[in-house]
């Protein structure tokens, strides 16, 4: 089931909405909750975990969307975050919390019908693609898009995620060859293999991750490095 919230303050018109998003094929069950004020969102969202989609309104009393979205990041990098607007001079304010799009309130329907295929896709892949770590007394399923960078540490390789790291029994090159389809992994140093689009900031000898751990960055790959992100975010 995909858990999708819907914070705004004007309480109709979020009904309205929730109307449209509902009648979507969305290939499984979708939850949609309505919330007026975003701190009860958060207090929610802290209780029960969080959302797989948000939309939020920017105008709000209170704690407006971008200050919402800010508080969002801070436990949930993954989690696609749409703002909701009346004026269009507000899209740009989005980029500082990594928003996945913004919709004109007055043109939602046109432009939902736009946003909703690229999100089902991004849905679709999130669940198709994730790496299977089989040890001799358990066995943890990691959602790729969760995994901000990889590293070897004596006899394992360990999957840093958010909050946690995963240790498998393989060499660095065997976890590599494995995600050799995958363009956002790099190996950006000899023992560190990072995700692209956890890279929150790249200097000249270091990567900063968005989960806030800041990993070495070869001298030598430094150009490599730089080349594949522009490719990446530029050449898909």
């Amino acid at each position: 089931m995909k858990r999708i919230a819907i914070i705004d303050d004007d309480r109709n018109y979020a009904e309205n909405i929730r109307e449209e998003i509902r009648s979507e094929e969305w290939g499984e069950a979708v939850s949609i909750d309505l919330y007026e004020h975003p701190l009860s969102f958060l207090s929610r969202m802290k209780e029960e975990g969080g959302y797989d989609l948000c939309l939020s309104d920017i105008e709000m009393p209170g704690k407006n969307g971008i200050e919402l979205a800010k508080e969002i990041r801070r436990s949930d990098q993954n989690v696609l975050l749409i703002f909701l607007t009346a004026y269009p001079k507000y899209a740009v304010q989005g980029y500082e919390v990594e928003a996945y799009d913004y919709i004109l309130k007055d043109r939602f329907r046109e432009e939902w019908k736009r946003v909703f295929a690229r999100i089902r896709k991004e849905f679709e892949r999130a669940d198709q693609d994730f790496y299977l770590v089989e040890m001799p007394n358990y066995f943890d399923k990691i959602a790729l898009s969760q995994v901000q960078y990889i590293y070897k540490e004596k006899k394992y390789v360990l999957f840093v995620l958010a909050e946690r790291e995963v240790p498998v029994r393989k060499t660095l090159k065997q976890v590599q060859e494995e995600l050799a389809e995958y363009r956002q992994f790099i190996q950006v140093e000899r023992g560190y293999i990072a995700n692209i689009e956890k890279i929150r900031r790249f200097a000249m000898r270091e990567l900063e991750m968005e989960n806030g751990h800041r990993i070495p960055l070869g001298r030598i790959r430094t150009a490599e490095v730089s080349a594949r992100i522009h490719s990446y975010y530029h050449g898909r």
